[in-house]
Formats: structure tokens, sequence, C-alpha cells
């Protein structure tokens, strides 16, 4: 069972290392000594809203705290592919895999100068693990796996769970399930405040300018010697892709891993610019473009608009022109990221929603409507002001048309989006990414699908999902496993979820040349701790 979490690494790291991947440093640096001293400049898509890693699932809000806090484990920033200790030295598992027991480190110290014990991590996951905290990203994987959480001394914490789950150390490792000082949670209620952003990471807080710059500082006293390499990091808060795009090209920005990714276009434009000064990569970034539809409200109460709107869609238009070719169509897992896990694109594009030319697809969407809506049926369509995802709306607000569904686009800042979002407060979403966590392929089910899934916003209950869902954690055959998962592929894609998958989004990133020590992983959530990156003069 624990192979696979390391067989799931190894597809990644397969994806990841192509020629096009930025797997490896330039060879410029590659002999160079690391240095100390330096400001890292980075950049956020939008303001990150309430700064709570446990309470939120935006990019921009783990981006913006990703150096303050340490994990018990995470991954390797010399090979991200690999998981390893953070705040836990080490662990032991039992004979039938439920009892997990973690070493954690000595001597580590809160930026406040408290010390780090097992209190704070089992305040953490306790936290996390309560169904009135809501977790959208740590707690909704850990609550179906996670039976109790046991201070043993005060270096020392086991995790018992309810079943031997084969993604656990997947899980425990993500960005999202940051260990955060018992004392500031008992202070301060939640870590929605910059003054609560404690944490025992590489970097302190230093300050959060809406609208302007998020910066960090250097933490002197980071439990491993000799690091941090940077003095800080600041995050610009960059909207649009040409304000973001004008920076890069004029040298502020010293990287491009955030998302959304560059297109082609931007990717080329910025080698006119910098020429040598930068290394461009194309990259597989883990994330879906999905549709959202409201299962609890008009038209989309209704299975048949589900399912006409899940016809309608042309997969293949959107990604070559909103993403210009650089994605995955139909797929509801990429099989450059879950391998066999994934239905084979050959079927997948031979399913009715998926099927090239469209025709048969729009006359039976179009039939779907009309017998509930003979005239057709307008509606609201919601999207977030970042990237390109107004543009992204209006093709499929076009595509819709066709069939009788009539949208108009309201548009949000991007924090508001997501409380928008995550309240319900919407009827449809033409276009939202949700990157995964892990590269476990079950996340995107737990993500998505289940009834209690951290982003199932519209509202969606489907019995046989819940009970793949949960099959699939408790599997520990990988053949079986796959089995589970392409039954769960078939099943969404001949019904009429709410959360309709679109494409995988892939793109291009940059690193300046001076810029060292920083590993591309397989998650966008991951190895941005900035713990071993340095500048070169």
């Amino acid at each position: 069972m624990r192979r696979l979490g390391v067989l799931l690494a190894i597809v990644v790291a397969l994806v990841v290392a192509g020629p096009s991947a930025p797997d490896a440093q330039p060879t410029a640096g590659a002999q160079d000594k690391p240095r100390h001293g330096g400001v890292l400049n980075w950049y956020v898509y939008g303001d990150p809203g309430r700064l709570d890693i446990h309470l939120e699932s935006p990019l921009s809000v783990q981006q913006s705290i990703s150096g303050i806090y340490s994990s018990l484990l995470h991954r390797d920033p010399d090979d991200p592919n690999k998981i390893t200790g953070d705040l836990a030295e080490g662990w032991t598992v039992s004979p039938d895999d439920k009892v997990y027991t973690f070493r954690l480190r000595k001597g580590v110290r809160w930026h406040d100068g408290q010390p780090f014990t097992s209190a704070d991590v089992k305040a953490t996951l306790d936290r996390v693990l309560n169904p009135a905290t809501k977790s959208p990203r740590c707690g909704s994987m850990l609550k179906p796996i996670v039976a109790s959480v046991e201070a043993i001394d005060p270096h020392t914490v086991q995790i018992a769970l309810k079943f031997a789950a084969a993604p656990f150390l997947e899980y425990t490792a993500s960005a999202w399930c940051r260990i955060a000082a018992k004392h500031v949670l008992e202070k301060f209620g939640d870590l929605s405040k910059p003054e609560a952003q404690i944490g025992t990471g590489p970097f302190k807080f230093k300050r959060y300018e809406r609208g302007s710059v998020i910066e960090w500082e250097k933490n002197k006293s980071y439990f491993i010697p000799g690091l941090p390499y940077l003095d800080g990091v600041k995050q610009y808060v960059l909207v649009g892709f040409p304000t973001q795009l004008a920076a890069a090209k004029a040298g502020r920005i010293h990287m491009w891993d955030t998302g959304p990714l560059m297109r082609k276009t931007e990717a080329d434009e910025l080698k006119r610019a910098r020429g040598d000064q930068v290394d461009v990569y194309q990259v597989t970034q883990n994330t879906i473009f999905v549709a959202f539809m409201h299962t609890q409200k008009p038209p989309f109460n209704n299975p048949d608009l589900r399912r006409a709107v899940h016809l309608a869609l042309d997969r293949q238009e959107l990604v070559a022109k909103a993403l210009e070719g650089a994605g995955v169509p139909c797929a509801v897992l990429d099989p450059k990221l879950a391998g066999d896990f994934a239905l084979p694109i050959e079927e997948v594009q031979k399913m009715p929603g998926c099927r090239q030319p469209k025709d048969q697809d729009i006359a039976e969407a179009k039939r779907l409507v009309e017998k509930h809506y003979p005239n057709g049926v307008d509606i609201e369509a919601s999207v977030r002001s970042i990237g390109n995802y107004v543009d992204r709306a209006q093709l499929v607000v076009s595509q819709l048309r066709k069939i009788g569904i009539r949208g108009t686009i309201k548009t949000y800042e991007s924090a508001a989006g997501f409380a928008v979002f995550g309240k319900g407060d919407f009827v449809f979403l033409p276009t939202q990414d949700r990157a995964m966590v892990t590269v476990d392929p079950g996340d995107l089910f737990s993500l998505l699908y289940t009834t209690d899934a951290g982003s199932n916003w519209g509202k969606w209950s489907d019995a046989k999902v819940d009970e793949l869902t949960e099959r699939g954690l408790k599997e520990t055959s990988r053949e079986k496993r796959k089995q589970i998962y392409h039954e769960m592929q078939r099943h969404l894609l001949s019904g009429s979820p709410s959360a309709i998958p679109v494409a995988w989004v892939e793109g291009f990133h940059f690193v300046d040349k001076r810029l060292r020590g920083y590993k591309w992983s397989p998650t966008i959530y991951d190895n941005n701790t900035m713990m071993k990156v340095w500048l070169a003069p």
C-alpha cells in the first residue's frame, strides 16, 4: 500500500522531468555555491482575503503565507517528488497500517519565541477535523480517514486512522495542513489576521498592504541552521495577465510559478523581451478547469439542464482558444498525471459531451432544454476577474446560446468571488480552476464530487460517488483501486454532476537565471516556502 504514493510520484516525475520541464536548474548555476542575502520578488494573482490556511482554499491564501509555517511532513525541497519530514524527524507505522507515530523535532520555537510541542500539532489537527470548522482542503482530506490524534509526550504525536488509507502520508504532507500554534489559535480564535501569522517556518510575516504587497523577512532562528538564504520575499499583488506580463518583462519579478500560468503567447513575448536572462518552461499544473452549476437553484436543480450543459460544451474549442492548445480536454483524470488511473483518453473522446463533431450532442442538449424551457432560459454566469477567466466565460456562454441557455456575465474580484462561491450564492460558474492538493488520483473526487467535498459548491450529492470514493480510499490493491476510479469516471461522464470537467490545464512559467535552488513541484501548492532558494549576483 505504501508503494502506491511512490508509484504515483514516479508518474508525475516522468511527466515533469521531460525535455520541457524545469526539474533541473540552469547549467550556468549548477556549480554555484548558495549565497545569503537578497530579496526574492514574486507575485500573487490577487488579494488573499482571509489568511487562514485551514479555512480557505484559494492559491492566493496558501501562497501568501507558505514560507511562514511548517508541516509535519512536506515535499523535499531538493526533490519535490519525495515526501520527507519537516517538523517530524521521523515516524513509524503499526503492522496494520492504521496507527502512525511521529517523532517531533526538539528545540523548535514559534516566531514569537514560544516552544513548539506536540500540543500544537494536536490543536491544529483537532481544529481541521472538527466538522464545525469546515476546512475545505486539509479537513476534507483528513476527516474521512483520521479517527483520533493524541499527544503522547511533548515530542511525540500519534494519529490513528479509521482504516489503512493509501494516501495518508500524501495528505499529511499537504501544503494546506500547516501546523499552527495552540496559543495563537486560543488568542485570536482563527488565523485570519496578519498579526496571527506566527509560524515556525523559514520566514516571518512582515506586512500585508492590500492591493500592493505581501512581505516576509528572514527567520534568523529557523530550526535548520544556515537556512533560509534569502533576507526576505516580496509578493506583489498583480491582477490580470497584462499587469503580470509587464512585471515579468520589466524584470520586476524573479519567477512566474503561480496561477494562472502563462499561455504560449505570453511566454513567447517574455522570451523576446528578456532573452537569455530567463528560462521558460511548459508544465503540467495538476489543475482542472471546471464549470459549476448549483443543483439547488433553477434551472440547474433539474438534471436535464445539467446534462444539456455537459453535452453542449465544446472542450476542444475551449482548450484551443482559451488555453492556446495547452491542456487536456474532457478528461476527468489526466493520463499525464494519473497514469492508468485515468480512463484512456481514446475512450473519453468517444463519449457524449466529448466526441467530435458536436452536432449530435448539440441536438440532444437543445431537446433537453426545450423540454423544460420551450423559449430558452436566462441565467447569470459568475466569474472571478483573474487571468483570462472572463475570456473563458465568454466562450462558454457563447457555446450555451446554441442550445437556448442565455448567460449574462457577472464579475467578482478574486477573494470576493471565492467568498460568494463558497456560500453557494451563484447559479452558474462558467470557469473555475481547481488545483489538486496531492498527486493521489482520489483527490479529485474528495475535492469536487462527494457530498462533503471541500469544493462541492453546487451542493451535489450522489450516493454512488460517495460510495466509490470511500472504497477507493480503503482499497490497498492498486489494480482494484484503478478499477474503482475507472467506474467513477464513467459514471460522472455519463451523468449530470454539478461540476463539469472541461480540461486539465497546462501552461508556461519562467525562472530568472539569477534565481537558484528552485524546483518545480507536482502540485502548484508545494515547495513554495523558498527555504532553499537563493539569488546569484
